[in-house]
């Protein structure tokens, strides 16, 4: 009897562990999106780096892809305004577990609502 416990614990533990690194582990593709959305134009001189990575350009019209491992990350954006001062906007993105994602510059940075969509293929 001992040996049938000892292997349901085994097998019990080894689950939890899967899913746990699962969860963890997963890689979402995020989409950085410059172009024209609800109204909002894009941004002329914009970076963002995710998790303090390295910061990259987005271009007017164009959209960057990047991965991202685990569920919460954060997103630094520089750009100028139209007075041409540098600005900075952080924001925490927390996505589910399957969730590939959007993000809408021009809409973030305006202060806009749906600036995250999940992308659908």
């Amino acid at each position: 009897m001992k040996i049938i416990r000892n292997w349901i614990l085994l097998i019990i533990v080894v689950i939890g562990i899967s899913i746990a690194l699962f969860s963890t582990g997963r890689l979402h593709n995020i989409y950085i999106e410059n172009k024209e959305k609800y109204g909002y134009l894009p941004i002329r001189e914009v970076t963002f780096s995710l998790d303090g990575g390295k910061d990259k350009k987005v271009k007017e019209n164009k959209r960057a892809v990047i991965e991202g491992k685990g569920r919460s990350h954060k997103l630094t954006i520089k750009y100028k305004d139209k007075n041409g001062e540098k600005k900075e906007i952080r924001r925490d993105v927390v996505l589910r577990m399957t969730e590939n994602v959007i993000i809408s510059l021009p809409v973030l940075i305006n202060n806009g609502e749906n600036w995250l969509e999940e992308f659908k293929k």
